[in-house]
């Protein structure tokens, strides 16, 4: 099959078996790959209301079809699993060399069933797959365990996705880490490590089949060419991950110290991109194919905690770390990162639960002994780095906070539950959306909870604009979709929710191609042409807009399967509940009676019924009548 390997290599851990099956055309035409087709295989062979770290979950890596090419950043890779932190559909995406090493090892997905009975890894050598012991590596982190295996197998360049301690031990919030990149969102360590599952290491030294290979190489490399010489990318090449905390300050909608502020953040200065730059960073460490570099390798000169090194971090570092929990120390927010990176714990979920439970210690909800004596103060960067070791450890409240911050309030109560902010069990920080009502909508009806990487509506950004007002009535209907206090967002909500699942399914880096509408230098157009060259198959914006929302209504589908209706569909906690406290859109907050007309809006659009499920007429439209029999079967029209 060209530009896609053809093969699914299915592991079933408790017989300690495997077998590599063809990928179905069906599977490749109407998903494409990636996100696309692993959200596909879940909904296929996960029963309902299973136990998410019950062996009957599967867990699974997907590739896409430019992955391991020479496309531009062709790096990604998406893991995907029945989520232990939300119960819904979790999917999470990282970068580096892993992907690109599954392609050209032969295999576009695998699909991780049962559980080990002692610690295993998965060891796949250019199509030769071993189930190898993993007992040497069970308790170590991600640095050691990662050392350890290239080490085993006399081969520094094998590339390695594993947990650290938080995955070993069940936390909720654990990721998947790959050279200390991080598949961090929904708690897929945790699935790992439910499986006794230490690690997947992968040689591949194959060539990717292409349609036209000559064609191919010629336009990627002409596309790597341009963008390497565009100065569109240097915020990313040259300042690194603080860039998006310093800018959406100066925006006016970044949420401090658990939403009680929004913009202004006392310390700011620090977060200065070329400032820290400057002061940590050493060289770039870009990706597979990477021709920008957002990467970097940093190096912590002085103080506390000189000698700390690593090779990557990002705003979602930055952010939950620093204002959000009201840190300006930026040393501090490399050395977490760091731990974080090793234990293997989302950082995003980490500073949320800090900062919720740096309010309850203030607001008296909380009592210092309750949290084992840790004296959880706005900024305290100590009493955070002990709160991390103890989650992934599940050590005294760490125990607690392993579950998830949502979780976590319910066992304090006291209307702990209040302080959180999250939809459907995901939390989101750093981003206040209540001034953002697109933004806002697109959050709360994310299928994988609370999310910017898929819910962002940047036309309403009224410092980022992406389109001019005659732009957005073309597309849209109206030019009020540009104003962020306006209701009438739905059809732009769907818009971006599909267009930001394109790098998803084609396992590109988001960044390349902008704020959902492609870059002067790389365009939808141009993804398309190599689409085309890599597998000799024609597409378009709206080819693709079709299938992304053929993949969005199984993810809707597999949700709803579990539960998930209409009361769901909702932000929770201060962002819902709470005005805006300060800035330029003080008081703003959610209306109830307008966020209904809007969610009805939005299902009108979409094609799902006021309960929020996806109609047969729907699903039907888009070749999904199995899933629709699925949604009748699970009771989910009758409700």
């Amino acid at each position: 099959m060209i530009a896609q390997t053809g093969t699914i290599l299915k592991v079933n851990l408790s017989g300690r078996t495997f077998e590599q099956q063809p990928l179905s055309e069906s599977l490749r035409l109407n998903f494409v790959g990636g996100r696309g087709i692993n959200s596909r295989i879940l909904f296929d062979a996960t029963a309902q209301q299973i136990d998410p770290y019950s062996p009957e979950n599967v867990l699974i890596f997907g590739s896409g079809p430019l992955s391991g090419t020479s496309a531009p950043c062709p790096a990604r890779f998406n893991v995907t699993a029945k989520s232990p932190l939300t119960g819904i559909m979790g999917d999470s995406n990282a970068g580096g060399y892993f992907g690109p090493a599954m392609k050209r090892a032969g295999i576009d997905h695998i699909v991780i069933s049962g559980a080990a009975s002692e610690p295993v890894y998965l060891w796949i050598d250019n199509g030769k797959v071993e189930i190898r012991p993993a007992r040497h590596l069970w308790g170590k982190n991600v640095r050691e365990t990662e050392a350890i295996i290239k080490e085993d197998l006399s081969d520094k360049r094998v590339r390695v996705a594993s947990i650290g301690q938080a995955g070993e031990n069940l936390v909720r919030i654990a990721s998947v880490i790959h050279e200390e990149r991080a598949a961090a969102r929904t708690g897929m360590g945790a699935v790992m490590g439910s499986k006794k599952l230490k690690a997947v290491a992968v040689r591949g030294s194959q060539e990717v089949p292409l349609f036209d290979p000559e064609g191919f190489n010629r336009y990627a490399k002409e596309l790597q060419q341009k963008i390497g010489a565009s100065s569109a990318y240097d915020h990313f090449r040259k300042k690194g991950g603080s860039t998006g905390t310093f800018g959406t300050d100066k925006a006016g909608f970044l949420a401090i110290r658990n939403f009680q502020q929004t913009g202004g953040f006392e310390g700011i200065e620090n977060f200065e991109p070329l400032k820290v730059a400057g002061e940590y960073y050493k060289a770039n460490k870009p990706c597979f194919g990477c021709p920008v570099g957002c990467g970097k390798k940093y190096e912590i000169k002085n103080g506390p905690f000189a000698g700390e090194w690593g090779n990557k971090i990002e705003e979602g570092a930055f952010t939950p770390l620093g204002p959000v929990c009201g840190n300006a120390n930026i040393a501090s927010i490399f050395k977490m990162n760091n731990m974080g990176n090793q234990f293997g714990i989302d950082l995003i979920e980490f500073g949320a639960a800090a900062s919720v439970a740096m309010e309850w210690y203030e607001k008296g909800v909380v009592s210092k002994k309750e949290l084992d004596g840790l004296e959880l103060t706005w900024g305290n960067y100590h009493a955070m780095m002990q709160l991390m070791e103890k989650i992934a450890f599940r050590e005294g409240v760490g125990d607690v906070f392993a579950e998830g911050i949502v979780r976590a309030a319910s066992k304090f109560g006291r209307e702990a539950e209040k302080y959180v902010s999250h939809s459907k069990g995901m939390v989101m920080v750093g981003v206040d959306t209540r001034m953002l009502k697109g933004t806002a909508l697109g959050f709360a009806t994310s299928t994988r909870g609370a999310d910017h990487l898929r819910a962002l509506v940047p036309v309403e950004f009224p410092t980022y604009p992406v389109m001019t007002p005659e732009q957005a009535t073309e597309r849209f209907g109206t030019a009020e979709v540009l104003n962020p206090l306006s209701y009438n967002k739905a059809a732009p909500v769907i818009y971006y929710q599909h267009v930001s699942m394109v790098p998803d399914l084609f396992e590109l880096c988001r960044f390349l191609l902008g704020l959902g509408t492609g870059t002067k230098d790389f365009k939808y157009s141009d993804l398309y042409q190599l689409y085309y060259l890599a597998t000799g198959m024609h597409c378009d914006e709206k080819a693709m807009l079709t299938i992304t929302e053929r993949v969005y209504n199984v993810e809707r589908a597999f949700a709803c399967r579990e539960g998930i209706t209409r009361k769901d569909d909702h932000l929770f906690g201060k962002w819902a509940d709470e005005p805006v406290p300060s800035g330029q859109y003080k008081g703003e907050k959610i209306d109830p009676q307008q966020w209904e007309q809007a969610l009805d809006e939005y299902y009108r659009l979409r094609g799902w019924n006021h309960n929020g499920v996806p109609t047969k007429e729907k699903l039907g439209s888009l070749g999904l009548h199995d899933v629709a029999e699925s949604l009748e079967k699970a009771g989910c029209y009758t409700q």
